[in-house]
Order: structure tokens, then sequence, then C-alpha cells
């Protein structure tokens, strides 16, 4: 039995504390046995939303490569995400060997969809390349996330792409910490 409940007081009896809980009125009250074995959790309600800020994340991507890719050129919602990363986000510049620049590359890349490796060809050390490192998303904080989202709405709204109100956007937002953080 599952139910939102407000109004919960605690009591300090002598073998400990007592909840009271007001329930609603339901026949599955009846069934609990006084004597039975319960697991009782209690945590702060809050309101389910239907997607977390991961997720309306690409939803805008799709949302845009679908727009992009109406006039007959195909858009796919991985490059979206990869230009909004770019657009978005800082890069940690690195100097590496040329003869290492693609195996560092294939490397970052295999962290995911969003870890962009960047070969830029130049360096003042003679056999170095500079390479420009962008982590994707999984490793973001809310700040990151915010940016990455925010540039995500800017281009929807540019091109004429549904996007959700401000207020419903930054709830989210709010109300999301990286899957490292649960």
């Amino acid at each position: 039995m599952k139910f939102h409940a407000k109004g919960i007081q605690v009591l300090k009896g002598n073998s400990g504390y007592m909840l009271l809980i007001p329930a609603p009125l339901t026949e599955d009250l009846n069934n609990i046995k006084v004597d039975g074995d319960y697991s009782i959790e209690i945590k702060r309600y809050s309101e389910k939303r239907t997607l977390n800020a991961n997720s309306y994340c690409w939803l805008l991507c799709q949302r845009i490569a679908e727009k992009l890719s109406s006039d007959g050129q195909y858009v796919s919602k991985e490059e979206v995400y990869r230009g909004a990363i770019q657009d978005s986000q800082g890069f940690t510049p690195i100097c590496v060997q040329q003869k290492l620049a693609a195996s560092v590359c294939r490397d970052w890349r295999h962290n995911g969809i969003g870890w962009i490796a960047i070969d830029t060809g130049i360096s003042k050390v003679k056999g170095c390349t500079v390479l420009h490192l962008y982590a994707g998303s999984s490793v973001y904080d809310t700040h990151d996330m915010s940016r990455l989202i925010d540039c995500l709405v800017d281009e929807a709204s540019q091109i004429g792409a549904n996007v959700e109100d401000r207020e419903w956007v930054q709830a989210l937002i709010d109300d999301w910490r990286p899957e490292r953080d649960e």
C-alpha cells in the first residue's frame, strides 16, 4: 500500500518514536495485521516530472534534427547533440605526439556520444598536435547541463521547433542530478 500524507506527527515513547500518519479511507488498512512484519519507507513527497533534464535534452535534439531534416538533408539527433556540446561547453586542450593522436581521440570518443576529440593539426612543438577534448553530458553538473539545454532551447526556438516554457525547463534543471551523484 502506498499513499501521500500530510501532517505526520512524531511522538516520543518509552520504546522509541511513534508516527501518527493521516491515511486515506481505504479497505487496505483493514488488512494490516497488528502483529505483522512490515517494511515502511517515508520520504519527502515531490511531484513526478514527465521528463528529467537529460531526457529533455534528447527530446530537443530529436525535435531539432527533425526540423533540420525537413529540407531533404538528413540530420541525426546525435549530430545535434554533439554540436550543442561544442557550442555550449569549453574544451580541454592537450598536446600529444602526432603518432598517438588518433588513438587518444578514439579512446576519448569511446566514453560516449558527446565525448568529442578534435585534432587541430597545429602545435608549436615539433612532432606534436593539439587536441580539443569535450566531455559529454554524463559528467556535467547542474550549471553545465543548464548551459547545454539553454543552447538547445535557443536553437530549437530559432528554427521554429517546439519548446516548453522557461519555468518548466528551469524546474527540470533544478531537479536534475547527474547519475554519479545519486
